[in-house]
C-alpha cells in the first residue's frame, strides 16, 4: 500500500536527491508507482512545462496522486492519471524521464520481480537518452540489473538504507 498519510522514508530520500535541472529540461515525465504522487508533484515543480504521468496499477494511488497535484497546482492539461499495468498502454519510446520508486514487496513475498517488470517496460517507454531515476533498498542490488539492462547506470547518493540511481537508454553513464 501506498503511502497516503505521510511520506515513506524512501521517497524523502528521492526528494532530496531529485533530477532538478536536467539539460534539456524533460518534456515528458513518468512517475511510475506514483503512490501519493509526491514525486510527481515534484516534478511539475521543477519541469513546468512537462507533460507530467502519474502511473500506478492502483486507482486509490492515482486518485491520491491527482488530489495532491491539484490540492497544490491546481489543474493542468499537463497532468495525466493512469491506472495500468505497469508501462502496459504506453507506446514507446515516450518519455524523456522516467520516476520510480519500486516496491519490493507484494502481500508476504519480498523481492525484486515487480522492479526488474518496472525497468523492463522503463526502457521501452524512454526515448533515446532518456533517464530512469530509481530509489531502491541498498540490499536489491537494482545496480546490477540497471547494468545488464541499460549497459550503464550511476550511483547518484546513497545513506545507509537507500540508493539513488540513474540509467540512460541508449547512453553513458555521463
Amino acid at each position: 500500500m501506498f503511502s497516503r498519510k505521510q511520506l515513506d522514508i524512501g521517497s524523502r530520500f528521492f526528494l532530496q536527491n531529485f533530477p532538478e535541472k536536467l539539460s534539456p529540461p524533460p518534456q515528458s515525465i513518468i512517475d511510475l508507482g506514483c503512490g501519493n504522487g509526491v514525486l510527481s508533484l515534484k516534478a511539475a515543480q521543477c519541469y513546468p512545462q512537462a507533460d507530467i504521468y502519474a502511473v500506478d496499477e492502483s486507482y486509490m494511488a492515482v486518485e491520491s496522486a491527482r488530489m495532491t497535484l491539484q490540492n497544490n497546482l491546481g489543474d493542468s492539461p499537463g497532468f495525466h492519471f493512469i491506472s495500468t499495468n505497469i508501462l502496459e498502454s504506453f507506446a514507446s519510446e515516450q518519455a524523456d524521464l522516467i520516476l520510480c520508486n519500486p516496491p519490493f514487496h507484494q502481500q508476504h513475498v519480498v523481492g525484486d520481480m515487480i522492479a526488474w517488470q518496472m525497468f523492463v517496460q522503463s526502457r521501452r517507454v524512454l526515448k533515446s537518452e532518456g533517464e530512469l531515476w530509481i530509489v531502491g533498498s541498498r540490499h536489491l542490488a537494482y545496480h546490477t540489473k540497471l547494468k545488464k539492462l541499460f549497459g550503464n547506470q550511476t550511483l547518484v547518493s546513497t545513506n545507509n538504507k537507500f540508493v539513488i540511481l540513474r540509467a540512460i537508454k541508449n547512453g553513458s553513464s555521463k
